[in-house]
């Protein structure tokens, strides 16, 4: 009889793992209380964790700092055009383009691991 061995995340829990299924998760559920829709709000909110869960494992801290960098100055904003109301949305967008800019950032620095392999000595 062949014994299987227990059950194993396929992805190490770190810190960052944590750090980015929170992070995606309050972008997620942001976006859906200002649409005031329950279902988007747990919806985004787990396809956050499963996404923020996958980049956390990969080892992108830089990243989510651009995206709760985002996510602040976004609400700011929001809160000084707006309103109360519009904060939600522009906390959520930010996050969202704050995200890019650090993919952004990340792409012009080359500091991919497969770059640096790439690269003679």
């Amino acid at each position: 009889m062949v014994r299987r061995p227990p059950f194993r995340f396929p992805l190490p829990i770190t810190s960052q793992t944590i750090v980015g299924a929170l992070l995606f998760a309050m972008t997620g559920a942001l976006i859906g209380f200002y649409l005031r829709s329950w279902p988007v709000v747990w919806g985004g909110s787990l396809f956050g964790v499963l996404l923020g869960a996958g980049v956390g494992a990969l080892g992108a801290h830089r990243f989510f700092v651009s995206v709760a960098i985002g996510t602040v100055v976004g609400g700011l904003v929001g809160w000084r055009a707006g309103g109360v109301d519009v904060v939600p949305l522009m906390a959520g967008t930010g996050s969202a383009v704050g995200g890019f800019v650090g993919i952004t950032i990340e792409m012009l620095r080359g500091s991919h691991r497969h770059e640096r392999e790439k690269r003679a000595p």
